[in-house]
């Protein structure tokens, strides 16, 4: 091989390496964190769903809805990890608070103050 061609070959391998470290570093998050995230939470709130068939479809339910993924996601993002834990205290907040199968404005508020209660406490150490 020749010098010049040697040369060319690693300045090309040298900026497709840099482009796809560009890539990787500033688009990671907007091709594969934030969809998986989405995913992830899709897929827990779908599952407190199934939990919370016994509430009436209503406003307020969805407005419910978008509270519970709002923390999941929330969650997810400052502790990477969601455990049954977390999961079991959300569904058994909500059943104590809604006791019948009817969830009004007054629940709704209550729940979201027990999530930003929830929100404010440290996590457990090992």
């Amino acid at each position: 091989m020749k010098k010049g061609c040697f040369i060319k070959v690693i300045v090309v391998l040298t900026i497709l390496v840099a482009a796809v470290l560009y890539i990787v570093q500033n688009h990671l998050d907007d091709w594969v964190i934030d969809p998986a995230k989405e995913f992830f939470s899709e897929l827990f709130v779908s599952g407190v769903d199934d939990e919370l068939k016994f509430i009436v479809e209503s406003p307020e339910k969805d407005s419910l809805r978008v509270l519970l993924k709002n923390y999941l996601q929330d969650k997810f993002t400052s502790t990477k990890e969601l455990s049954d834990k977390d999961i079991n205290w959300l569904i058994d907040s909500v059943k104590v608070v809604v006791i019948d199968s009817i969830i009004t404005e007054n629940d709704l508020n209550k729940i979201k103050k027990l999530i930003e209660q929830k929100g404010y406490e440290r996590p457990e150490k090992n």
